[in-house]
């Protein structure tokens, strides 16, 4: 990572930041795509030029929400900080309201798509320890439906 006042640069495929972590800014990608996913590691989604990230825990006071990963080229992006988001909730209340109230839901929608990905993953792991085409059947279904769980997602954040 190389970064100045108002920029920041991200090699390719590398952790911008994990879930968890404390949040100083957010930020406006100029260039490149940046990969959202859960702690787990499910994929939830891409981003890319003109879009911000890193925003919700500025927001809502909160720890990372998601981890934030460089897609496979460089990603250039301008930094915006803390306090703008704090000056934000002091100038425009309902703005500020409207705001919060999406992340909230995007929130509980991303820990929602968590939580079936991890059941499915777990049951996936169960039945590769039983043999039988029954099992190896419902495990296609399941592998397919999460497949399709994972295209939901990019059409939803599209």
């Amino acid at each position: 990572m190389k970064r100045n006042k108002e920029t920041i640069i991200w090699e390719p495929r590398e952790l911008i930041y994990a879930t968890g972590s404390n949040s100083d800014e957010a930020y406006l990608i100029v260039q490149g795509t940046v990969s959202l996913e859960t702690k787990d590691g499910f994929p939830l989604s891409k981003l890319g030029e003109g879009e911000i990230f890193g925003e919700t825990s500025l927001l809502l006071g909160v720890k990372r929400t998601v981890t934030a990963k460089a897609g496979e080229k460089k990603v250039l992006a301008n930094i915006i900080p803390k306090d703008y988001f704090s000056k934000l909730s002091k100038t425009d209340v309902v703005l500020n309201a409207l705001i919060r109230k999406t992340q909230v839901r995007l929130i509980d929608a991303n820990k929602k798509t968590n939580k079936l990905a991890k059941e499915i993953s777990d049951l996936l792991s169960s039945m590769k320890d039983n043999k039988g085409s029954e099992q190896n059947e419902l495990a296609n279904r399941i592998s397919n439906l999460r497949t399709k769980i994972t295209e939901i997602n990019k059409v939803n954040n599209d």
